[in-house]
């Protein structure tokens, strides 16, 4: 009983948070999509420089912008999810930061929405996945920080905006590349197990 009132509770809520989404970048986020491939280069480059080539190498497929798997929309569900970030954004920052885990949820809202939100942490990603072709997906999004009990809405601050590329990288596993953030790297990924 408890948990068809938990899982009720949690559909309304990502129904409420859909409605407030869009799929629709802006174009200052479709010029940044566009300039993935980029971002995937010199945020590269500067870790490896930076002397984090073997910690790239350990992480597979997940840092691999080749990675070229169907299925590119998690399914619903929890995961343990990780930020990396690849590139140093300016002078003084660090070209390779891995954190560590955190729980993300993937929901499936009544109207057929898929929402990703990061659910612990000081910075959490929350958005739509979007279907954009066989083998990637599109996150529009924003990010939460700190104490916010409420999501920014999407295209009031470009500072939080997010646009991110998703792909599947192994069984249960994904990853969305997020090129140019506002701060701190060039790139930053965000990768996703599933638990349950």
């Amino acid at each position: 009983m408890l948990r068809a009132l938990t899982l009720a509770l949690s559909l309304a809520a990502g129904a409420a948070q859909a409605q407030t989404m869009t799929c629709t970048p802006t174009r200052a986020d479709r010029e940044r999509l566009e300039r993935l491939d980029q971002a995937w280069k010199a945020a590269r480059e500067d870790a490896i420089k930076g002397g984090a080539g073997e910690q790239l190498r350990r992480l597979g497929p997940v840092a691999d912008p080749r990675v070229d798997l169907n299925r590119p929309q998690p399914t619903p569900g929890r995961y343990q999810c990780r930020t990396i970030k690849l590139g140093a954004a300016s002078e003084g920052m660090l070209p390779y930061v891995a954190y560590g885990w955190f729980k993300c949820q993937v929901t499936l809202t009544p109207g057929g929405d898929l929402i990703v939100k990061k659910t612990n942490g000081s910075q959490r990603p929350v958005g739509l996945i979007c279907p954009d072709e066989r083998r990637a997906a599109r996150f529009v999004g924003v990010l939460e920080l700190g104490d916010e009990t409420r999501t920014p809405r999407y295209g009031a601050d470009a500072d939080r905006d997010l646009i991110g590329e998703v792909r599947r990288v192994g069984d249960e596993r994904w990853r969305i590349a997020f090129p140019w953030p506002a701060y701190e790297s060039k790139l930053d990924i965000l990768e996703l197990r599933r638990t349950r």
